[in-house]
């Protein structure tokens, strides 16, 4: 009996294996490059020490962040990135200071307030943009 139950196992294993994998949709695409990401960045804040030089997503992850938040605390002056960089280029921020402001609860305070005046700013200038615009969902013609 253990051979016939070990066998069945097998058999639906095997089936398993030669289904046809699953298309993935966009979404799924995204998730799975955020895990990836989130699996390098769990590997870099494990380390003893960080490099002294870091990225726009490893500076994110040491302040609690999301990496598209970087950015704009850099546009209000809220975190300066090493050398002068291009506005094109990848920007890297000094160990020392990313986690001395993340030390640092007033700065933290006073960055999220940042971001929240930056998105409820750009909320507004799009609905201004979009307030004398008329959406029909059906055509005059349907009713």
């Amino acid at each position: 009996m253990n051979n016939e139950a070990s066998n069945n196992l097998g058999g639906r294993m095997e089936k398993e294996i030669r289904a046809k994998p699953e298309k993935k949709t966009e979404a799924d695409k995204h998730t799975s490059a955020l895990y990836v990401l989130n699996n390098d960045l769990k590997a870099i804040l494990n380390l003893n020490r960080l490099p002294a030089r870091l990225n726009t997503a490893q500076t994110a992850a040491c302040l609690g962040f999301k990496p598209h938040h970087i950015p704009v605390l850099a546009a209000r002056g809220f975190l300066k990135p090493l050398g002068k960089p291009m506005p094109n280029s990848d920007k890297f921020y000094a160990r020392s200071k990313v986690l001395e402001r993340a030390d640092d609860e007033e700065w933290l305070s006073l960055a999220t307030e940042a971001l929240s005046q930056h998105w409820e700013d750009k909320n507004a200038r799009k609905a201004k943009k979009t307030k004398g615009i008329t959406i029909r969902l059906r055509s005059p013609a349907a009713r």
